[in-house]
């Protein structure tokens, strides 16, 4: 398709972008030579990254986007880049040949991106790093090293999509080409809003084409154009309010004074008081959902116990929960005791469900030896092994408890002079690496073959990315963040520290609400953790 038609095409469904669509088009059509680079900058909700999406299926062209927002750390958005490269290749099914779908550099990046696009040559390949300023301690050296990638590979365009202004030479690069998303203006936010047309009120045509443009400019000029909204609030808002706005025409109202119709005037007095206090509501964003806009409010009377309930935890998803249940597991119990807890190898592995009973069947049996030894006034002598006879490692409640007592948490707590069950249960951080081996030994239903499967690190990040954003997964304080990406001076220097090295994380939840959770997905917290077994 030629970049005039994607311009025509684009500007039905997304008008007042035409401009952008054009220059977006000519640069990286198949028909000329595409720049290595190309930044494309603007404030939010100004429909950069759609556009860009929309332009690059429409021409057709082989690309991969990715989400900075999606990725935690700066391995996992090298990883997640060339995930997306083979998965837009089709070479997915052999991501074992390109370093088994692992990237630590972005030098390594760079030659397994060239390796990918040297096994489907004749075609250019665009990869747009979405939100890419806003990547999580990213060094100042990881844009221009990015940026370096179109300048190794011929047949690569990388296009930064950036939510703020950037500065000069940023890049450290000049004759870098720039496209800039405005604002919406009046007008223009007017237009989009009518083109969607008016929600469904039961007016006749004529009246709601003469009333609603009126009305689409008043809730812009009162409430959208000062708090500087974006179009999907804008068109919210215009959906809320129109029914109310319209309701003295459709409930069959008089309208005052000697006119026979409401216009739009009258119908602004009428309502005046919407626009003060059920249109700066229509701005807040609310998690929990107001008892007053449920269906049927008014007619169904609640009991007395029903309204004094506190209202239900949020809940998520299966994956989710399941992570941020690994989290919580990682933050509460030592690391020391993860070999008797998570090992397939430890006694503590015949089942989920049957570890608490097992460990609290042979405690009891161990303090009943224990204390018949010491009625019958049994020696140290006694207990010892006999020579050349291999003794089992039991473990006991003593082994537990020396092991939290020389734990960090419990070290630092004391010090503090923190006792008691508190102590015991001090969240610590973790990392990375950690989470994802106790999400494999917690998993309900893993797997019947994991070999055959590719790596689960991506989907864990990712959705540990969104965790963080909730503030349900924290970074812990005080980590080492230096020398994460392996980056030098000159943008691509190879380096032997890993992209997140030092990474550790904490959770910032209560254990009864994970508690809840997790049972919903199969896992009893309690099984799991050392502090039940007491």
């Amino acid at each position: 398709m030629l970049p005039a038609e994607v311009t025509r095409s684009l500007s039905q469904q997304w008008p007042c972008r035409e401009l952008q669509s054009r220059q977006l088009a000519n640069l990286l059509g198949d028909e000329s030579p595409s720049p290595s680079t190309v930044v494309v900058h603007g404030i939010s909700a100004t429909c950069k990254s759609t556009i860009v999406r929309a332009v690059l299926s429409a021409l057709d062209v082989p690309h991969g986007i990715v989400r900075s927002s999606e990725c935690i750390t700066g391995r996992h958005l090298l990883t997640k880049i060339l995930w997306s490269a083979l998965e837009a290749l089709d070479l997915k099914s052999e991501w074992e040949t390109f370093g088994k779908g692992r990237c630590e550099h972005v030098s390594t990046l760079a030659v397994l991106l060239g390796q990918c696009l040297a096994s489907r040559p004749g075609r250019k390949f665009v990869l747009v790093l979405d939100g890419i300023d806003k990547q999580r301690e990213a060094p100042y050296t990881l844009l221009p090293a990015l940026a370096r990638l179109g300048e190794m590979i011929p047949s690569l365009s990388v296009v930064f999509i950036l939510s703020t202004t950037p500065r000069p030479l940023f890049l450290h690069s000049a004759g870098v080409p720039h496209i800039n998303f405005p604002l919406y203006t009046r007008v223009e936010a007017a237009k989009i809003i009518l083109h969607l047309g008016a929600p469904a009120t039961g007016l006749a045509e004529d009246v709601t084409s003469r009333l609603y443009p009126h009305f689409v400019y008043a809730i812009y000029d009162s409430l959208v154009g000062p708090t500087v909204a974006s179009i999907p609030n804008f068109r919210s808002i215009c959906e809320r309010l129109w029914p109310q706005f319209v309701s003295p025409i459709t409930d069959g109202q008089t309208p005052p004074g000697d006119i026979g119709e409401w216009d739009f005037a009258r119908l602004l007095v009428k309502n005046r008081s919407m626009f003060r206090h059920q249109g700066e509501s229509a701005l807040v964003h609310h998690i929990v959902t107001d008892e007053s806009s449920l269906p049927g409010n008014g007619t169904t009377k609640l009991p007395p116990a029903a309204v004094l309930a506190p209202s239900p935890l949020p809940t998520l998803p299966y994956f989710p929960t399941l992570i941020l249940t690994s989290a919580y597991l990682a933050s509460h119990i030592p690391q020391r005791l993860d070999t008797i807890f998570f090992s397939k190898f430890s006694s503590s592995s015949l089942s989920a469900r049957n570890k608490r009973a097992h460990h609290r069947r042979r405690l009891k049996v161990l303090s009943q030896a224990q204390a018949e030894d010491a009625r019958n006034g049994a020696t140290a002598s006694s207990s010892t092994p006999k020579k050349g006879k291999r003794t089992k490692t039991r473990i006991t409640k003593n082994t537990l408890n020396n092991a939290f007592a020389t734990s960090s948490a419990t070290t630092s707590a004391a010090a503090a002079g923190i006792t008691g069950p508190s102590t015991i249960l001090t969240a610590r951080p973790f990392p990375l690496e950690r989470l994802v081996a106790i999400y494999h030994a917690v998993d309900p239903n893993p797997p019947s073959n994991p070999v055959r499967l590719a790596a689960m690190s991506d989907a864990i990040y990712a959705e540990l990315a969104t965790l963080r954003r909730l503030r349900l997964v924290v970074p812990a304080a005080g980590r080492d963040s230096g020398g994460r990406m392996g980056l030098g001076s000159g943008g691509l220097s190879s380096g032997n520290t890993s992209a997140d090295a030092g990474e550790k994380w904490c959770v910032n939840v209560s254990g009864d609400w994970i508690g809840e959770m997790a049972k919903t997905v199969g896992v009893e917290v309690g099984e799991w953790l050392a502090g039940g077994l007491d």
